[in-house]
């Protein structure tokens, strides 16, 4: 065979040869910094693990009463080696829920360029635990006679609070008064319905006008308005029952709410308080308006039904119109401030002998005269449906210093031109303290 013919013949596996040691080398250099890029990412999840290990025999050294492990330790000096087999077990369960893997999984490598992530998949039982709060208050009465002078707990409220979900919350009060424990509310609130709406289910303080919501260590005052006591008592209207309420698109002002209200008929004063054989139907409206960028006014109607005696033949309606204006300088907030507040009422009772009608009011204006010094004013007059051509009028001045946000301290003095009950004029001095522990403090609504 000639030369030339032979290196034809032999050109594609000699072309082959050459070619071979030139890709070999490419693909053992690609392979080569692929084992790299492994051998680091390796190094470094060993070396967050040992750091792991580090810290949690730290924590386990101190619980122990042992020393804390140097950070050049090995895993054969650290204290994890003297634990039980189920307390290692414990151990590693925990590490590998802070790892984000199971027991046992091998720790998967990020991506190059992506950042590491590790998630706990254990749930940590305090945020199991609800919001819990005392509130107490307390006060002397100075009314000019032996008998009347004294110190009263006013009131001892126990809180309770937690989101539920998030759909849901639910709170319970339990308050002391008069040596005795009972539960002022414990409802369930659906805040996230759609629509605007929201759902209450339990027992609760109805939202009748301004105050009636307010729990009494959140009173402006001490003790409600002449014509809440007239009307509904002095606890106020309450029931267990349901609650709707609805934030349709403002129609009347910058921003309105309505609430349908049915709860149990346990009013004794307006009502029969018999029970549910014939609920308590209540409807409030409220409508707000911004006047500046330092005040708001806030105007609300309500109404409320129901049966007044023990056959269900006579009912009682009663209805209210509540104001609320605040200003509140944005620069001066802090320092100056005005709070005017009001409602006017009106009832008529079906009896035997025909319908009563009974017409009452209050208004009050508190006045921030710096970061902690409060002065205000309050003045009631109400008809008493009790008592049939009666009236009482009164006056209430008072100050208070907020010491902080958890304490204030209140001086009120009060006078009425009756008693709901006696015929004769009250003057009374009131020295308030009242305090909180924890996140629920003096709530307003």
């Amino acid at each position: 065979m000639s030369p030339t013919r032979f290196l034809v013949s032999s050109f594609p596996p000699l072309l082959f040869l050459l070619a071979f040691p030139a890709w070999a080398g490419t693909e053992s250099q690609d392979v080569a910094q692929e084992l790299r890029r492994l051998r680091e990412r390796v190094e470094s999840l060993e070396s967050e693990l040992a750091s792991l290990r580090r810290d949690f025999g730290a924590r386990l050294s101190a619980l122990e009463g042992q020393a804390a492990p140097a950070v050049g330790t090995t895993p054969a000096e650290e204290p994890a080696a003297t634990l039980s087999g189920e307390e290692r077990a414990d151990l590693e369960a925990e590490l590998a829920g802070i790892l984000g893997q199971s027991v046992g999984e091998p720790s998967t490598p990020a991506s190059p360029g992506e950042e590491k992530q590790f998630t706990s998949r254990t749930r940590t039982l305090n945020q199991l635990n609800p919001e819990i709060s005392v509130t107490g208050d307390v006060f002397a009465t100075v009314a000019g006679s032996p008998e009347s002078n004294r110190f009263e707990l006013g009131e001892l409220e126990l809180a309770f609070q937690a989101p539920l979900d998030p759909f849901a919350l639910a709170k319970a009060f339990l308050v002391q008064e008069g040596g005795e424990f009972g539960v002022e509310e414990a409802y369930i609130d659906w805040t996230a319905l759609p629509g605007g709406l929201g759902l209450k289910f339990g027992q609760y303080r109805n939202d009748w006008g301004k105050l009636n919501r307010w729990h009494h260590h959140a009173l402006p005052q001490l003790g409600r308005p002449l014509v809440h006591q007239a009307f509904f008592g002095e606890e106020g209207l309450l029931g267990l029952g349901a609650s709707l309420s609805w934030l349709p698109p403002p129609f009347l002002g910058d921003y309105n709410e309505l609430w349908v209200q049915v709860t149990n008929d346990e009013n004794d004063v307006a009502f029969s308080g018999r029970g549910f054989d014939d609920p308590v139907f209540l409807i409030h409206e409220t409508n707000y308006w911004d006047l500046s960028s330092a005040s708001y006014i806030e105007v609300g109607l309500s109404a409320a039904t129901g049966v007044n005696d023990e056959l269900g033949r006579f009912r009682t309606q009663v209805y209210g119109l509540d104001w609320n204006f605040d200003w509140r300088p944005p620069a001066r907030a802090l320092y100056k401030g005005l709070e005017l507040r009001g409602e006017l009422m009106y009832q008529r009772r079906e009896e035997e002998e025909g319908r009563l009608s009974s017409w009452g009011a209050y208004t009050y204006a508190t006045y921030k005269l710096n970061r902690r010094w409060f002065i205000g004013l309050r003045g009631d007059w109400t008809q008493l449906p009790a008592d049939p051509g009666a009236d009482v009028w009164g006056v209430s001045p008072y100050f208070e210093w907020w010491q902080s946000e958890w304490t204030r301290l209140r001086v009120q003095y009060s006078h009425s031109s009756r008693q709901l009950e006696e015929a004769e004029a009250e003057n009374r001095l009131f020295f308030q303290v009242t305090w909180s522990i924890g996140p629920h403090k003096h709530a307003k609504y």
